[in-house]
Formats: C-alpha cells, structure tokens, sequence
C-alpha cells in the first residue's frame, strides 16, 4: 500500500485554509498536509519542501500574487512539486487562459471534496506513469504570463498517460475532433493525441485570428491554407491536404478571407495570391 500523499496550500484567507482542512478529512485516500502557507516568504518555502508532492495555490497572496513567488522558484532552478492552481469564478481571466495554454490543473473556489479528490486522483495517474516534472510548462506559463496572453506563440498539449507536449501555434496545421480525444495536425511531426476535448482547443483558440472552424470537427490554422473552393466547400492547406467546410461555416469562412486576403498579402502571413479563391467569390 503507498503512502499518504504530501500536499500543501498556498492561502492566505484563514475561512478558506479551514474548508480546505475539512475538505481533506472527508477525502477517501490517505493525505498528509504537509504545509500551510499564508504570504510570500512561507510560500517559498513551501515550493522548495522537497518533501511537498502537490501543492494547491491561491492565485492572489496579500501583496502580490504566486506567480512572483514562482518566477523566484524557477529561475533559481528548484524542481517544483505538481501545482494546482486555486482562483474564484471569473477572476485573473488571463491567469487562467494562461495556465489552461500550459496544460497545468486549476480548481475554481467555492471547491468540495470531489473537486480535490479527481486532482488528486489525476496527479496519482499521472505519477504512475512518469515521474511528475512540471518545469517545461511552469516555464511557458511566465513566458505567458510576461508577453502578451492574446497572443501566444506556443501551446502545450497534454497527450496519454500524463505526457505533455509543448508546440509552437504556428506549426499546427488544423485541429480534429475524433469522439472524445483530439487530434492536433502539425507541419514537421506526426499528430499529437490529445485526450482533452476539442471544445478545450475551441475556447483557448476563440480569440486567435490566426485559427478559424470550418466544420463541428476541424479548427484550421489560416496560415497554412492554400485555397479555398467555395463551390464544393473544399478547402486546400499548402501540404496538399483537403478539408471540407461544413455549410454551417462556410459563409463565415468566405467572408473572412474576403475582408483579411488583403491585409494578409501585405503583412505577408501567408501566400492567398490571386488564387486563393478557385471559384471567384460568388
């Protein structure tokens, strides 16, 4: 049998320590509370207990928030337990959009203990299969959290059995719903696998211009389009790929290449020419 896991919390609200205290007594696996940090200075110490395997962060501390504390861990090259980000309902929106771009675990306050009880539960799977290293997304949440969120250069991509892969936007020709998994197209490897659903890829990628649905099931990258077929609704990506635009979206998509071919072409994004349009613009 394996021991209790050795868990901590970042949070400086004493009413909410206490429920997460409560919500602990009531889980069905062994945990420890190792740690209880309520500023800064006790938070750092808690991210570099060797000792502490999940930690759950309160995004907002009295005088600044975590991501301070974590930009000091990480940069003097601690090796971070697994995170769990804590954050009220419609709070630090582009916190959130950012640590959902690096694939890290977020539970929204008020939390119950089935909330705690399936991070844990994820964090125990992923465990199992590889040992717990968060550095790579823990990296490209500051770079996120430092530029602009509106527009990110990279993604990370959670696979099966807890692997994450980091990728660059503008390498993913289109994204593909497949039932409950996802599939992401890329131009220099072979498709990722992605077990998070393709309404996750939809709701990060809303307010990217640079990626348009084209059906219920496809989330293409423009940059990578070569022509679009209005007549049959068939659209050609530069690998010599064909997708076909579902009715539904295909006046949105016309319409958008239409009022974008030019800026596009003078930006020079991607290459539309004058071709871009096979049937003309009927």
């Amino acid at each position: 049998m394996t021991g209790p896991i050795h868990i901590a919390i970042v949070e400086d609200n004493h009413d909410n320590i206490e429920t997460f205290q409560y919500v602990l007594s009531q889980l069905t696996m062994p945990v420890h509370l190792a740690g209880i940090a309520r500023d800064e200075t006790e938070a750092y110490a808690v991210l570099t207990n060797e000792a502490v395997e999940l930690v759950f962060l309160d995004i907002q501390l009295r005088t600044t928030t975590i991501f301070s504390v974590l930009e000091k861990v990480y940069k003097e090259g601690h090796i971070l337990p697994e995170l769990v980000f804590l954050t009220a309902h419609g709070s630090f929106e582009n916190a959130v959009k950012a640590i959902q771009f690096a694939c890290l675990d977020f539970v929204t306050k008020p939390f119950d203990a089935r909330d705690i009880e399936n991070t844990m539960q994820r964090y125990l799977a992923k465990k199992q299969t590889s040992p717990p290293n968060q550095q790579p997304e823990i990296g490209l949440l500051l770079q996120l959290l430092k530029n602009d969120i509106h527009t990110p250069k990279s993604m990370a991509i959670q696979l099966s059995r807890g692997i994450i892969e980091l990728v660059d936007l503008d390498q993913i020709l289109y994204i593909e719903a497949d039932e409950n998994i996802t599939i992401v197209h890329l131009a220099d490897k072979p498709p990722l696998h992605s077990n998070k659903n393709f309404g996750h890829y939809l709701s990060l990628l809303a307010d990217n211009l640079d990626f348009i649905q084209i059906s219920k099931s496809y989330l293409v990258n423009v940059s990578h389009i070569r022509q679009y077929n209005h007549q049959d609704k068939s659209l050609k990506l530069k690998t010599g790929q064909t997708l076909i635009v579902s009715h539904r979206f295909s006046r949105e998509l016309h319409k958008f290449l239409l009022s974008n071919q030019q800026q596009v072409l003078t930006e020079g994004k991607f290459d539309f020419i004058k071709n871009l349009f096979k049937s003309g613009s009927k």
